[in-house]
């Protein structure tokens, strides 16, 4: 569920941030800007609209009709937030308003997530489809089975039926053939190139030619990558994956334009749009700083010569705040003077375009630049990894009890997170947040962490703080955002008795879910200073017995299944290597 929230209350947005984040609900905040709101709305896909019921000059109803007057077509719910307490009855059927307090809004927004989860017929990410062309049957089932269960492959013999498939399924990644019947497979790029605005595509063309000259024709025709049909399936998935991948990266990345000509706002946005990125626009500084604030853009394009802040004073402003600090600034100008570009040089402007410019250009610079930037991320990813998986490491060698711990969760969850079908991504995530779910106990004192006897129910309740412990520590790494939500909530209960936040069902993150049973099994079957551990059977029964009470129902058969799979005849701490080394 994504909502679109126009709050200019600081306290409504820490709320709101809160509630959001432990409902694993998408967000976006934005101030009251008519122009902004309607070009958002149009350019995004929301569930949602929040409004205040009243901003400092207008009501929630004026709102309403400037946005209508605007030719927004408000088709989706829209919830006002009041002061004063009010109930709510019902929800709405189409997009009628419904009027809550803050008390009765958590209600309204969970009843509105159950009823967008009852509309989805898919609980669990869906597979990410591939359109394949070529004449090749035989290479058809090549590709399935590289790709695996996490994919489903659409197949065409012609150009033709592969771009009709192209036209009526939601397509991830295209392979294609060269030599195809009815339409090539280079005319078949360059069509879903040119006809897929506003939509990034990645097409990966296969042939058995592998000279130098074909392939700069593919690449002229607008493909991605180009593959010689010689592949191995581990290289033709790791290909699909890297691109995915960065589709991924793409869309979450943000480039905001600046600029008070329309003509080359929208000449710059539908450029960047098509190679899928995610593009927000404003028409002078004074707009521009409240959208880089409100949304953290990775790339700040302005023009200088602007109504009501120039470029420049939009510059100093962006330099000014810390929570900008990793925002690159491109800019543009119709005066090519040696002072201008040297003042654009100490505000650390990293280029500036004389217009007319070649927007081409400016796309690759974009797209360096958000290259240089996963780099650097990518680095502050793999340095806080390594310092915090060498903290939890101290922390369980502190107790020979509970080393190891985190290692066998981390290798139990990703068994079973690939037995049900997640995602790379997802992959990627949940191996992290497995590796880091008890971080936050190095916030709890050794004499309660240490203690040898049942814990007392004050000392419980300690132990419990680690889990919002953990989230606190990771909060300041940008980078470790995404698995935030997995470490807090790995305790919660699917009937809603667990803790920190006391979520049920399918609120609890999947990944969440998935650590739970991984740890609960790890605790059980291991031993401790007041008991030994249980025979894996034992724990397969509680699993299965907590299943739709402690645990997600589907996942809980899920890991009965796969453990039942390996070999359960020795205790668990005996056969760890046994269970998560067999294929």
């Amino acid at each position: 569920m994504n909502i679109l929230c126009i709050t200019d209350i600081s306290l409504y947005r820490a709320y709101l941030t809160k509630y959001f984040l432990s409902r694993d609900i998408q967000y976006r905040f934005l101030p009251l800007d008519i122009k902004n709101i309607v070009s958002v709305l149009a350019n995004n896909e929301f569930n949602i609209l929040l409004l205040q019921a009243q901003y400092l000059d207008f009501s929630y109803k004026e709102v309403i009709n400037q946005l209508q007057d605007a030719g927004t077509s408000l088709n989706i719910p829209i919830v006002t937030l009041h002061a004063q307490s009010t109930s709510l009855s019902r929800l709405p059927e189409n997009n009628e308003v419904i009027h809550v307090d803050r008390k009765s809004l958590v209600k309204a927004l969970d009843d509105f997530k159950q009823r967008f989860e009852e509309q989805t017929t898919r609980s669990f990410p869906e597979k990410r489809r591939v359109l394949f062309a070529d004449t090749s049957r035989t290479l058809h089932n090549v590709v399935k089975s590289a790709l695996g269960h996490g994919f489903e492959v659409l197949y065409a013999s012609d150009g033709m039926s592969a771009y009709q498939l192209f036209q009526e399924n939601k397509i991830n990644l295209i392979l294609t053939g060269v030599h195809l019947p009815k339409m090539s497979g280079l005319e078949l790029c360059r069509k879903i190139k040119e006809e897929a605005a506003g939509n990034y595509h990645p097409v990966i063309v296969l042939s058995s030619n592998d000279d130098p000259m074909a392939v700069d024709t593919a690449f002229n025709y607008g493909a991605d990558d180009y593959l010689v049909k010689s592949f191995s399936p581990e290289m033709l998935a790791d290909k699909v994956s890297e691109h995915l991948d960065a589709v991924e990266r793409k869309r979450s990345h943000k480039v905001l334009v600046v600029d008070d000509s329309k003509l080359s706002r929208e000449l710059i946005r539908n450029a960047l749009l098509k190679v899928g990125l995610n593009v927000l626009t404003a028409n002078d500084g004074q707009q521009g700083l409240a959208v880089a604030l409100t949304e953290v853009p990775d790339i700040i394009i302005t023009d200088i010569e602007m109504p009501v802040q120039n470029g420049y004073e939009l510059c100093e402003n962006i330099r000014s705040h810390p929570e900008l600090e990793h925002s690159f600034i491109l800019m543009m100008s119709s005066r090519n003077n040696p002072s201008d570009m040297k003042r654009a040089e100490r505000l650390d402007v990293r280029r500036y375009f004389v217009k007319p410019f070649d927007v081409e250009k400016l796309q690759l610079v974009v797209e360096q630049l958000l290259a240089e930037g996963d780099r650097q991320y990518k680095l502050e990813y793999g340095y806080a990894l390594e310092s915090m998986k060498s903290l939890v490491a101290a922390l369980e060698a502190r107790d020979r009890y509970t080393q190891g711990h985190s290692a066998r969760v981390c290798e139990l969850s990703m068994r079973l997170a690939r037995h049900v079908g997640l995602d790379n991504k997802a992959l990627a995530d949940l191996e992290i947040a497995a590796n880091l779910h008890d971080i936050g106990k190095i916030g709890v004192r050794d004499a309660v962490l240490l203690k040898p006897d049942k814990l007392s129910d004050d000392e419980y309740a300690l132990i419990q703080r680690h889990a919002i412990i953990g989230a606190e520590i990771l909060k300041p790494i940008r980078s470790l955002k995404a698995i935030i939500p997995l470490i807090m909530l790995h305790h919660e209960r699917w009937d809603g008795k667990g803790y920190p936040t006391f979520l049920s069902g399918e609120d609890i993150p999947l990944g969440a879910r998935i650590i739970a049973i991984a740890d609960a099994f790890d605790a059980m079957t291991s031993d401790r200073p007041y008991r030994k551990g249980m025979p894996i059977s034992k724990a397969l029964e509680i699993i299965e017995k907590e299943a739709g009470r402690q645990f997600c129902p589907f996942l809980g058969s899920k890991f009965i299944e796969l453990i039942s799979m390996l070999d359960t005849s020795m205790s668990f701490s005996d056969s760890t290597s046994t269970i998560l080394t067999t294929t």
